[in-house]
């Protein structure tokens, strides 16, 4: 006898609806994000599955996972009906900047290079070509880079750069995703060099200067992959370095 095969449920706009779950929390988070697909905000339930990877939670609530990768499913296909075509979310490209491998590695070469920079070993025309490189991926322009569809976008990922950078709202209003991430990674270049100052000053020991760079990384990845609404507003990127000397007279205040 042939199975019948059972139809999701969906709203009135054709997302899928949360099936069944227990515990509780795991019927709250369905719906939850159920309404950031609604809204748009793609990114935050692809920053919750990866979580959700990472504590090797899948197994055990993996009606929870599966029905969020059915809400991917679903953007997926909305998203690749549209203008722009399906480079907008392609999580299966070996460079789909919504994974954690990929920007990480994009992001740790960037404080390498920053790294060799203040040691004297490569010129700053260097640092900048990687910042404009970097502009580039983000803003999805690179065409070897698959951007996460609806995050890598001025209204999303441009928002939140202005907010957890910071950058100036006023002047960066009309500034396009690729100029307020040239800004972004030049502050970012900014911060490891003053965090490399401090150490080389003896200002700061060389743990905590390690230290420093290493949460500058993770927060920089985060601002990129969309994950960092798990941190308060307040914690900016500029904030690492609070506490630290400025750059002595004399130096590049350019990475």
């Amino acid at each position: 006898m042939r199975k019948q095969r059972v139809t999701p449920r969906v709203t009135p706009r054709g997302w899928p609806l949360p099936p069944r779950l227990a515990p509780a929390w795991t019927a709250r988070r369905a719906v939850f994000w159920l309404r950031l697909m609604q809204a748009g905000r793609v990114h935050r339930v692809h920053g919750d599955l990866m979580t959700l990877a990472r504590r090797r939670t899948g197994r055990r609530h993996a009606a929870l996972f599966d029905y969020g990768e059915a809400l991917r499913r679903e953007w997926r296909a909305r998203t690749e009906a549209g203008p722009a075509g399906p480079a907008l979310l392609r999580a299966d490209h070996p460079n789909y900047l919504g994974s954690l491998a990929v920007v990480r590695s994009l992001v740790d070469g960037y404080i390498a290079l920053l790294i060799a920079r203040a040691g004297g070993a490569v010129p700053h025309e260097a640092c900048a070509a990687e910042v404009a490189r970097l502009a580039r991926i983000f803003a999805g322009a690179d065409p070897g880079f698959a951007p996460i569809g609806g995050w890598n976008t001025r209204g999303q990922l441009g928002d939140a750069v202005i907010a957890r950078v910071p950058l100036d709202p006023v002047a960066s209003q009309a500034m396009p995703l690729e100029d307020l991430l040239q800004e972004t990674f030049a502050v970012v270049g900014l911060v490891a060099l003053r965090i490399l100052r401090a150490a080389e000053q003896s200002a700061i020991g060389a743990d905590a200067a390690l230290a420093r760079l290493s949460e500058l990384a993770r927060r920089t990845a985060a601002l990129m992959l969309g994950t960092a609404d798990s941190h308060p507003p307040e914690v900016t990127l500029l904030a690492i370095s609070d506490g630290l000397p400025d750059l002595a007279n004399g130096g590049s205040a350019q990475p």
